[in-house]
């Protein structure tokens, strides 16, 4: 299995303060309607980076993590302890079909492992596909093969389009080119 990082955290004294002064610096959305008023960030990028969430710190100290995809969580902890790190938190159920751990590594960093329900996981994958299919072309459909014979390029009705015409005169810029 790959253990792809799928969400960051930001842990704060102020999660309010700190809610404002993140979107007011790069421009994220933050949803805080929920009981917990977690923050929940929307970085608005298309199909780059990954979105995540500002809360308050459970123990009074400040500190950014991020969460790293897993199936199991527990046996993690676990394989964390045989090398070295510690346990920082059990395995929790968050709703929804997520349920997330803490561990710290030798430094004391924590880091995050998530299990995310398969629903979830197949609805995120099936976002980035087409997030990925629409800036491969421009409208989200998939992208259609072109036919180069010298026939279809010296076409009236391929000249119709802009895009058509540009390619159509490089070509014959390039024929005038070798000709000089």
């Amino acid at each position: 299995m790959a253990y792809p990082v799928t969400h960051f955290e930001i842990n704060a004294q102020d999660a309010p303060a700190t809610q404002r002064f993140y979107k007011d610096l790069f421009g994220w959305g933050i949803d805080t309607n929920n009981p917990q008023s977690y923050g929940m960030i929307d970085t608005k990028t298309k199909g780059t980076g990954i979105n995540g969430g500002i809360g308050a710190s459970q123990d009074g100290r400040s500190f950014v993590t991020f969460y790293v995809e897993t199936d199991d969580p527990g046996s993690m902890l676990d394989k964390v302890e045989r090398l070295g790190g510690r346990r920082v938190m059990e395995p929790m159920d968050a709703g929804q079909g997520l349920i997330y751990a803490l561990f710290a590594d030798p430094e004391g960093n924590v880091i995050g492992l998530a299990k995310m329900a398969q629903v979830q996981r197949q609805q995120e994958q099936r976002q980035q596909e087409q997030k990925t299919r629409s800036r491969s072309n421009g409208n989200g459909s998939a992208p259609k093969a072109r036919a180069k014979s010298a026939s279809a390029k010296a076409s009236p009705k391929r000249a119709a389009t802009r895009k058509r015409a540009t390619a159509k005169k490089s070509t014959s810029t390039r024929g005038k080119r070798s000709r000089g």
